[in-house]
C-alpha cells in the first residue's frame, strides 16, 4: 500500500480557477506537476469524490485528482510518473496520542531490548552498541523491557552492567520505577563526589558506607530530565529526525503529543521547526514548568 499525505490547498481549485479567469490568466501556461500517480485506487475522504484513479502533485500541493484526463494536462518533460498498478493511496495518518517528541529523541541513541529473550542477549546488545561509540559516550535503554521477559526472570545487576561496559556509562530505565547506572555511569554522574550532585527529583540509593549502588529512584519528570542531561542536543535532534522520517515512511504525516516533559525536551523539535525541516504536522501540550 502506498501512502502519501493529502495536503489541502490554501486556495481551492475552484477558487483558483475563478481567480485565473477573472485576471485573464486562464490561458497562461500551466507549470508541469512534479509527480503524477495513476492507475490506482485513491481514497480521498471527500464525500463529493470519494475515489479517484490518478492525482497530480506540484510541490507540496495536490493540483489535480480524478482520472488520467484530469492529470494528463499537468504532465511535463520532467514530471515523475508512478504507475500504482492498482495499489491504494490514502490520506496521511495522524497519531493522536504519542510521546514522539521525547521518545523520538532516543530512537537512534537507545538500545532496544523488547525482543531479547535473556539477559545475555540484552547485555550483548549493549556491548555491540558501545563498540560503535566513542569511549565514555552513554549507552541507554529507556523502556522496551520487563524483567519477566528474560530467561533469568530478573533485571540486570549493576555489577553485570559494569562488567559488560567498563569504558562506557550505561543508563537502564525500567518504566518510571527506577533506573540503573553502571560504575562508569556512577563516576560520570559524580554520584560519589563530595558534595554529591543535585539531580532534581532523583533519589540515589546508597549502601551502608554511603556509596552509590547505581540504583536511582524518581518520577516521570525527574527521569526525563536526567536522560536529557546525559544525551547531547545533536544526539537527541538526530534521533528525532530519524524517528519522524520513519513515521513518514509508514504513512504518518501528523502527530499530537500530550507532553514531552521538561523544557529541554522540546529543543530538538524547535530546532527542526526553525530550520524548516519538520516533515509532519506536530500538535503538543507543554506542561507547567517550574
Amino acid at each position: 500500500m502506498l501512502m502519501i499525505s493529502l495536503v489541502p490547498s490554501l486556495i481551492s481549485r475552484t477558487a483558483l480557477l475563478f481567480l485565473l479567469t477573472a485576471t485573464g490568466a486562464a490561458t497562461a501556461a500551466r507549470p508541469a506537476a512534479d509527480i503524477i500517480l495513476h492507475n490506482g485506487n485513491i481514497i480521498t475522504l471527500n464525500d463529493a469524490q470519494p475515489q479517484a484513479s490518478a492525482l497530480a502533485i506540484s510541490g507540496s500541493r495536490i493540483v489535480a485528482i480524478g482520472g488520467d484526463t484530469a492529470t494528463n494536462e499537468w504532465r511535463g518533460d520532467h514530471t515523475r510518473t508512478i504507475d500504482l498498478q492498482g495499489k491504494t493511496v490514502i490520506p496521511g495518518l495522524t497519531d493522536t496520542h504519542i510521546h514522539a517528541i521525547r521518545g523520538g529523541q532516543t530512537w537512534t541513541f537507545e538500545t532496544y531490548w523488547y525482543n531479547s529473550p535473556s539477559l545475555k542477549d540484552a547485555l550483548d546488545k549493549l556491548r555491540a552498541d558501545a563498540n560503535r561509540r566513542p569511549r565514555d559516550q552513554w549507552v541507554a535503554v529507556v523502556g522496551s523491557w520487563i524483567p519477566a521477559q528474560f530467561a533469568e526472570n530478573r533485571a540486570p545487576t549493576v555489577a553485570e552492567l559494569s562488567h559488560a561496559l567498563p569504558d562506557h556509562p550505561a543508563y537502564i530505565q525500567y518504566l518510571y520505577d527506577y533506573a540503573l547506572v553502571n560504575q562508569r555511569g556512577i563516576d560520570v554522574l559524580g554520584l560519589n563526589d563530595t558534595p554529591p550532585p543535585d539531580l532534581a527529583g532523583i533519589r540515589v540509593e546508597r549502601d551502608t558506607k554511603g556509596s552509590a549502588t547505581g540504583k536511582l529512584f524518581g518520577d516521570i519528570a525527574a527521569f526525563n530530565q536526567l536522560f536529557a542531561s546525559i544525551s547531547s542536543n545533536a544526539d537527541r535532534e538526530g534521533g528525532l529526525r530519524q524517528f519522524f522520517a520513519d513515521m513518514n515512511a509508514r504513512g504518518v504525516t501528523g502527530i499530537i503529543d500530550p507532553s514531552a516533559g521538561p523544557a529541554a525536551a522540546y529543543e530538538p523539535l524547535f530546532a527542526m521547526r526553525n530550520q524548516g525541516d519538520l516533515p509532519l504536522r506536530v500538535g503538543y501540550r507543554i506542561p507547567v514548568q517550574p
